[in-house]
């Protein structure tokens, strides 16, 4: 008996509805199907563009099709799905259903590739052929099928026309940059006459470039590409040359809805209902912003008369050459208005654009005046094409563009520190401190959050021109949160709004939302934002932009008259200045001449670096004016030195160049019997073979440490010259640039043939401690690169380790100075084969050179400050940096060379002599304290000035800058953020800045015109006296924490926890409050007061602490904000630090910070204080558990919900009353009411997903965005690494010595007695509450997380990341189907971990915990990868890319469940 199944499945994708039909003749066996079914035939399928409109085209093609006839319709798709009332699967299981289908019998494929209209993904397949892993890129739309069709319509060709060309056409190279700039580039071709054939491959190669680099880490042979793209026979024909065997499909323009089709085939389905029911009457895909009108008041639009030109008036001439735009404005010298202007396109040419400038104001001088009546007596030119532009002017007014509008912002308000400039397809972002721009930021490959980005969106997909947005705009009064989408993106995001009832002027509002978002969260990132914000750039004639950039940032803004103009004008008023205090002479400029003049572009030149050997070989132009041939270009001041007759003395001035010279070469030892350099006891080495040391981290301060000492072995030192970016691209996690570089060098040194016998790779944990420190731990990334190196590339490891080459990892606590480095390296010489003697008498050389070596840097420091000193007019730069970052060439991008080619002192601050010095309170990082120390010098130093080098998320300096800026209090300093991607222009724009900005200073300070600081507040502060903790306010008095006028304010980690620490304290005398979840106005108010570059957990806690002081507190109160802390190596133990310094700037009176630390577990209150917390944290960890398990499986979850909290509610007045009689008779009851609740299957079937991770962030709601209830839709359970797990730890480290804290005997045996009692009643508690039948009893071992975690990461690297991977393999596949691991943005720990379980998270990895076990390697026996997602949070709701890896984690969970199910069977 046979019957034939009809199934229809949809794809509801970014730009186009595809629908496929599926029949297949299925035999059954008494009504089952059997072994003879035959494979599914494909009868049709349809695929319809929808521009944006999916519902109306859907709607359009199923009337077309007889619906009733089909036994299962199923859909797939990402966002559009779910408001359909069909049966729907994740794209990623769409992926695999049809990658079954249509793959060849004898190929495997390791990838598919679904390159679609708004994402490119890569989904890793295991040998099963199911998905492992997915690859993404960023959110940039760059390269997408949506990118590619927007580009065409601008160039005006059809489908049909580009598929005609050939792909053997000669490609014309394109920028992969965003979509709106490629339409600069793909114009500018055109324009020039290049074939638009040319242009369309050149597209094709740019969209091909961004698949391979998905595929980097991907074996590049068989993969398999689907979307639509794939009809893209250009772009195909470019992969092809790169992966041999591609696989393009029939099936793939219609690959998903194939998956859907097959899926359905398989699955009952839902019943179709009719066309009228298709779509879901659930809410709207869009949150609403707040209406425009609201900011009005906190937004001042400057005014100003245009002034009228007169007989006899002296101007400045200001000009603004920026890469899109040229703006010319003429300044009345007498009253600085503004007398004629005029804005137009660069288009690529500042000479002409300038000129034409020239013309344009000449012109209008002319409908009034004679010109030669007027005279033109300075002309300033600011703008990304200054240079030129001023050369050609042959003006001394070149000035960066910061001080330009910084003049132009402080002349209509003083107080201004942070500037937002948004041009057409620029956007800057400048912070002012003491008048310095001490950061500065730019958009540098993305339109978003640019005027063009408004422009184009509001005309291409409404067709509102962009002179009417602004009055609609302000009519919305629901504005849809479009979020930051990319500009390609944004017109199917408008059209479902459209189709969802928005009105229209709410949309266009909720566009000019979208623009600020952009800025917001691209340019200005989470840099400060100051107390009064300035606006600029063309935008701002849009008088809706300002009122929603307003709202996002809570602060006044202001808007000057002509927000264009105000860089010219800006230059103008600053050359005004310099003429008038004497710094620049009066000139005369005729316009006529300037518009006239001709340049010539002569041949250009490779620079050949000088005497200093520079390596960056310049191109250089030759530039011909007036019979004058000068040479332009260069990252440095070299030919601008050569063509205004400057000469310095580089190499002199470079002593990070010096200081590198001494580390490597005059103290880096190397074998005599090879080089003929002699070793320091003269004698004459034989070779016994290399030793590989990674040219990474403080490699470049102790290398004449390790290379004299296994030079004196006989052992020659060898070191990797090139950083390669295969190397780097093999990084597992987002690491900082520095890692990045340690990456690539040590992938150099791998590659090294012959290979070195060989490899130095030690735990480096401590550098020496200064300023009576006990701790002086570095960064978690500098400690974990022996961990995260060994993961990342374990298999040529084994490979060399096969071959004979030993690894060699010994720990490095240099705390206590340079001599703790003996016996690691003596018993490392030991391990490769040499007597200890003959180590020891080498560590003794070694010492030696190293402590002379550090010696004469603080002898050349100390020379050069003498000769400094000798001339008072000159001035210096310290550059504060770790060696790795600030020190290189391979790092600094080439900073020092750009200031000593200025004529300025470089020194790096470790040639200072800061020993005496103060650091920090609480200060555990070791370079923290040192740049402190030398921060104290140069603040106190007249010629000494800052520039701090710090890289893109580096974790410690998010709050050293903020240390190191409070200290340098109102004395300019320079910082400068580095990472792979910083752009050379901007760093030559902010010295510029930092420069004459400091001359200016010097200026003020021999004039006496710097204000001395206002006296500090009195900080409320706490202490422990006897274990009974008291505060003393702010007026001096001493009160004992229970007084009913003191609060303790706990914050919220996650409701229940909070709730049972604030009840356990109030059950011990105290009153204390737990405040609410976080929410987005705490959020606001955190990252208000913040610099934004601190972690998550800082900014929700500051913005706790203000909120509550701002709603509740009375001038009569203290509060105390419970807030623990801890010593590194993260940055948690910064916390209390931070707010105390907050509270004190702020100035706010009677607020204390009450801190206990993990460094002594936590003591300090008494053993009956901590076993009460204890009982809390238990209970809390257990019911976040439980309240999980109900939202995932109750049968009616509301009514479920309502039991649980009334139940805790019950528990809390429990914990009130501080007895465990009553507190565990409440528990049992709770525990009989729970299990009563019906449930949809048993506790056992319910696939559950670990939650690891920063202990923050994984338990509070709006950190980890409600991962909980969003899994819970999906069916699965969460539970949460207890808080407890954190408290057990904290003991382990205690126990095994591995803090800073030492017990003495009696503290020793209260530490192992509370132990007992704490294990005694964790039993009990989740004993009692295990009876609900929602939790585990069994303990949690933190002995055996830890052991599980120990061969990636050393217990003595103290932290989060070693929980994370020992819980991670404890629980996968044992406990858990999959695991998450979230923390915030920039987590040191949590990328170390992620860096680490990307290798661990596998069946060898799971099966190393558990080797013995029979049962869990049956399970395993197909699984390759184990369900891993790594998260990082900065509060704002997750990207679609996380969306789409958190659906295909949870296919694979799925998966893992059901074989953990059958194999528990």
């Amino acid at each position: 008996m046979s019957e034939k199944i009809k199934s229809l499945g949809l794809c509801l994708g970014a730009s186009t509805v595809s629908i496929v039909q599926l029949e297949q003749e299925q035999h059954l066996g008494e009504g089952i199907r059997t072994q003879e079914t035959l494979p599914p035939q494909l009868v049709n399928y349809w695929l319809y563009p929808h521009e944006g409109d999916p519902k109306r085209i859907l709607v359009s093609a199923l009337k077309n099709l007889d619906l009733n006839s089909f036994d299962r319709i199923a859909a797939t798709g990402r966002k559009f799905r779910k408001f359909v009332t069909l049966s729907s699967i994740p794209e990623p299981q769409a992926v695999e259903y049809a990658y079954g289908f249509v793959k060849p019998s004898d190929i495997s494929c390791p990838a598919v590739v679904s390159a679609g209209g708004e994402t490119f993904m890569v989904y890793v397949l295991n040998r099963l052929g199911q998905i492992s892993n997915v690859l993404t890129g960023n959110k940039c739309a760059s390269g997408t099928g949506e990118f590619f069709l927007q580009q065409l319509r601008r160039m005006n060709v059809t489908l049909k026309e580009a598929a005609r060309w050939a792909a053997s056409i000669e490609p014309y190279p394109v920028s992969g940059r965003c979509s709106v700039f490629c339409k600069s580039d793909c114009t500018h071709a055109t324009n020039k006459g290049v074939p638009k054939a040319k242009v369309t491959a050149g597209l094709c190669q740019m969209m091909a470039n961004k698949i391979l680099e998905l595929l980097k880490k991907v074996e590049r042979k068989n993969i398999m590409i689907t979307g639509g793209t794939a009809r893209n026979h250009m772009m195909v024909e470019r992969l092809r040359e790169q992966i041999p065997g591609l696989i393009v499909p029939p099936e793939a323009p219609y690959f998903e809805a194939l998956g859907a089709a097959l899926w359905g085939l398989e699955h009952e389905t839902a019943k179709f209902s009719g066309i009228s029911d298709l779509f879901s009457t659930a809410a709207a895909s869009f949150y609403s912003l707040a209406p425009l009108q609201q900011f009005e008041d906190i937004v001042e639009f400057k005014t100003v008369e245009k002034g009228k030109i007169r007989s006899g008036d002296t101007c400045i001439l200001g000009l603004d050459v920026g890469s899109t735009t040229t703006k010319a404005i003429l300044l009345r010298k007498a009253d600085n208005a503004i007398l004629a202007d005029v804005y137009l396109r660069t288009n690529g040419n500042p000479v002409a654009a300038s000129r034409q400038c020239y013309d344009f104001i000449l012109k209008q001088i002319r409908q009034t005046v004679d010109p030669s009546d007027i005279s033109i007596e300075g002309l300033g030119v600011c703008g990304s094409g200054r240079q030129i532009a001023g050369l050609h002017a042959l003006t001394h007014g070149v000035i960066n563009e910061i001080i330009a509008q910084a003049a132009a912002a402080v002349y209509f308000d003083p107080q201004v520190d942070t500037i937002f400039e948004i041009g057409g397809q620029d956007a800057k972002y400048t912070y002012i401190t003491n008048g310095v721009a001490s950061d500065y930021a730019m958009n540098e490959a993305c339109s978003a959050g640019t005027g063009s980005f408004l422009e184009e969106s509001a005309f291409e997909t409404l067709g509102v021109a962009m002179e009417d947005i602004a009055d609609i705009a302000l009519k919305g009064g629901h504005p849809p949160n479009f979020n930051d989408q990319c500009a390609a993106f944004i017109g199917s995001d408008i059209k479902n709004a459209i189709h969802e009832g928005v009105k229209h002027e709410e949309i266009v509002a909720g566009l000019v939302y979208s623009i600020c978002m952009n800025y917001s969260n691209r340019v200005k990132g989470n840099r400060p934002v100051g107390k009064k914000v300035f606006m600029q750039g063309g935008v701002c004639y849009n008088r809706a932009i300002p009122l929603a950039m307003a709202s996002l940032v809570g602060k006044p803004i202001i808007v000057p008259p002509e927000p264009g103009l105000m860089g010219a004008f800006g230059v103008a008023l600053e050359v005004k200045k310099r003429i008038e205090m004497g710094l620049m002479e009066k000139s005369r400029f005729d316009l006529k001449v300037l518009s006239d003049r001709e340049v010539t572009y002569g041949n250009t030149f490779t620079c050949k670096g000088g005497k200093e050997k520079c390596d960056r070989r310049c191109e250089i132009a030759l530039i011909e004016l007036e019979g004058t041939k000068y040479p332009f270009g260069g990252a440095c001041n070299r030919y601008y030195n050569l063509r205004h007759n400057l000469t310095y003395n580089v190499s002199q001035l470079d002593l990070i160049r010096v200081r590198q010279h001494l580390v490597f070469e005059k103290y880096g030892a190397t074998l005599a019997a090879e080089s003929g350099q002699n070793l320091p006891n003269h004698n004459i080495k034989t070779c016994r073979g290399k030793i590989g040391i990674n040219r990474s981290f403080l490699v470049n301060t102790y290398y004449p440490l390790y290379s004299t000492f296994f030079s004196e072995l006989g052992v020659e030192p060898v070191v990797p010259d090139l950083c390669s970016q295969e190397g780097i691209d093999q990084k597992n996690a987002a690491f900082c640039y520095p890692a990045e570089l340690s990456h690539g060098f040590f992938h150099s040194l791998l590659e090294m043939e012959p290979p070195p016998e060989y490899i130095f790779l030690p735990h480096f944990k401590a550098i020496p401690a200064s300023d009576g420190n006990s701790s002086s731990q570095v960064c978690p990334f500098v400690q974990g690169e022996t961990f995260y190196l060994n993961a990342c590339f374990r298999q040529k490891l084994a490979q060399l380790k096969a071959t004979g080459t030993k690894v060699l990892c010994p720990l490095l606590d240099l705390t206590k100075g340079l001599e703790k480095a003996r016996d690691p390296l003596v018993n490392t010489a030991v391990q490769m084969g040499f007597r200890r003697k003959t180590a020891w008498a080498a560590f003794e050389t070694a010492l030696k050179r190293q402590t002379e070596c550090l010696a004469e840097m603080k002898q050349i420091g100390e020379k050069a400050l003498k000769e400094l000193e000798a001339d008072p007019d000159k001035t210096a730069v310290v550059i504060f940096a770790r060696p790795y970052n600030g020190f290189v060439e391979e790092a600094h991008m080439g900073i020092p060379h750009k200031l000593a080619s200025r004529g300025i002192l470089v020194i790096p601050f470790d040639f200072l002599l800061f020993d005496n010095e103060k650091s920090k309170r609480h200060m555990y990082w070791g370079m923290g304290q040192r740049i402190l120390q030398a921060a104290r010098i140069v603040k106190r130093h007249p010629q000494l000035f800052g520039t701090f080098i710090t890289n893109f998320s580096c974790g410690p300096d998010s709050f050293i800058i903020g240390y190191f800026r409070e200290i340098m209090g109102r004395k300019p300093s320079l910082t400068l953020e580095l990472d792979s991607h910083t752009a050379d222009a901007g760093l030559e724009t902010r010295i510029e800045a930092f420069l004459d900005i400091v001359t200016a200073y010097r200026q003020l300070v021999a004039a006496k015109k710097i204000p001395h600081k206002k006296r500090k507040l009195n900080l409320a502060r706490t202490f422990l006296d006897n274990g009974v903790p008291k505060v003393i306010t702010s007026s001096g008095e001493t009160l004992p924490m229970t007084h009913p006028r003191v609060t303790i304010l706990v914050p919220s980690m996650g409701k229940i926890a909070s709730e049972s620490l604030a009840a356990v304290l109030r059950g011990v005398g105290f009153n204390a409050k737990a405040h609410p979840p976080a929410d987005e106005t705490v959020l606001k108010l955190g990252r208000a007061n913040t610099s934004c570059k601190e972690c998550l957990p800082l900014i929700l806690t500051t913005g706790t602490l203000l909120n509550f002081i701002r709603k509740e507190k009375r001038d009569s109160n203290i509060v105390v904000y419970f807030m623990p802390t801890g010593s590194g190596p993260c940055r948690f133990g910064q916390y209390y630090v931070f707010m105390e310094d907050l509270v004190r700037r702020l100035g706010i009176p009677d607020v204390a910070l009450f801190s206990l630390t993990s460094e002594n577990s936590y003591t300090g209150m008494g053993n009956n204080f901590q076993l009460k917390v204890w009982w809390g944290v238990i209970v809390s960890d257990a019911m976040e558990d439980i309240r999980s398990m109900i939202l995932a499986n109750a049968t009616d979850v509301g009514t479920a919900i309502n039991i649980f909290d009334k139940e805790w509610e019950l528990i809390i007045e429990q914990f009130e009353k501080g007895d465990f009689a009553p507190l565990e008779k409440q528990l049992d009851s709770t525990a009989n009411l729970l299990k009563r609740i019906h449930m949809k299957r048993s506790i056992e079937e319910v696939p559950t997903i670990a939650l690891v991770g920063e202990i923050f962030v994984r338990r509070d709601g709006l950190s980890r965005q409600y991962l909980t209830e969003r899994l819970a839709e999906k069916g699965f359970a969460t539970t949460c690494s207890p808080i407890a797990e954190w408290i057990l730890y904290t003991d382990f480290l205690v126990e095994k010595g591995l803090v800073d804290y030492t017990m003495s005997k009696m503290e020793k045996l209260e530490f192992m007695l509370r132990k007992r009692t704490m294990a005694r009643y964790k039993k009990r508690i989740k004993g009692v509450l295990a009876r609900s039948g929602f939790i585990h009893k069994e303990p949690l071992k933190i002995k055996s997380v830890i052991d599980n975690a120990a061969p990636y990461i050393s217990p003595r690297l103290a932290g989060e990341a070693i929980l994370t991977v020992g819980s991670s393999l404890n629980e996968v596949a044992s406990h858990a189907c999959g695991v998450i691991a979230i923390g915030p943005f920039g987590c040191m720990p949590n990328r170390l971990s992620e860096a680490l379980l990307n290798e661990a998270m596998n069946r060898e990895g799971k099966l190393a915990t558990n080797p013995k076990n029979g049962q869990l390697r049956s399970a395993l026996a197909n699984i390759d990868d184990l369900p891993f997602l790594a998260i990082e949070s900065d509060g704002s709701p997750f990207p679609q890319i996380i969306d789409a890896k958190l659906e295909t984690l949870c296919l694979r969970a799925e998966r893992l469940h059901n074989i953990m199910l059958e194999a528990g069977n």
